[in-house]
């Protein structure tokens, strides 16, 4: 038996990503920084001896129940938390305006919903999918915001581009889309959400 083969039999393999046990986890006791959920800023109130993961929003305050109360956690409990919540947000905002198209005379599909968190766009539309991706980080924002872009990416189901004509569309669904934009792009700025 060669070297090779010998030092291969020994060494212990290495999985791909490595098991994180509650020994490695960083414990969390408190969290400082707010977070924001359309509009709002919201400050957490830790529940570390939870039997499980658990959110409730009292007033300004998100009440995080956490088992185990560790940083990771913590994050991934957010985390899945903020995409619940924009799913549930968006999809209300797309089944709102789908009859007002209908009304109008347009023809638009129910598209399916998918959710990413996008650095540059607020949102995408594959009209000859059928799909609109939003982004996570657009629950963030007031809802007014929310009810814009999706209004934009369903309007690209009629106009594919930028055109006056879009543009035109979109304001007569909501003619003040112009503040609300502005309105979007002060609070992104203001609050950092995308950049």
């Amino acid at each position: 038996m060669g070297i090779f083969k010998l030092l291969l039999r020994v060494r212990p393999r290495r999985s791909a990503r490595p098991a994180v046990s509650h020994n490695d986890a960083t414990p969390i006791r408190s969290v400082r920084r707010k977070f924001l959920l359309q509009g709002e800023e919201y400050s957490v109130s830790l529940k570390p001896d939870a039997t499980r993961n658990g959110l409730t929003v009292r007033d300004s305050t998100l009440v995080v129940s956490l088992c185990p109360a560790t940083r990771e956690n913590f994050d991934r409990f957010l985390r899945d938390w903020y995409r619940r919540q924009a799913r549930k947000t968006f999809q209300a905002a797309i089944e709102r305006w789908l009859p007002l198209f209908a009304e109008a005379g347009y023809e638009v599909p129910a598209p399916r919903l998918k959710i990413f968190a996008m650095r540059r766009a607020w949102g995408r539309c594959y009209y000859t999918k059928g799909l609109v991706t939003l982004n996570l980080h657009l629950v963030k924002t007031p809802p007014a915001c929310i009810d814009y872009i999706v209004l934009h990416e369903l309007c690209h189901f009629v106009v594919s581009n930028h055109s006056q004509a879009f543009h035109r569309l979109v304001e007569s669904f909501l003619p003040t889309w112009r503040e609300t934009d502005a309105q979007l792009k002060a609070f992104a700025r203001a609050h950092r959400v995308i950049g």
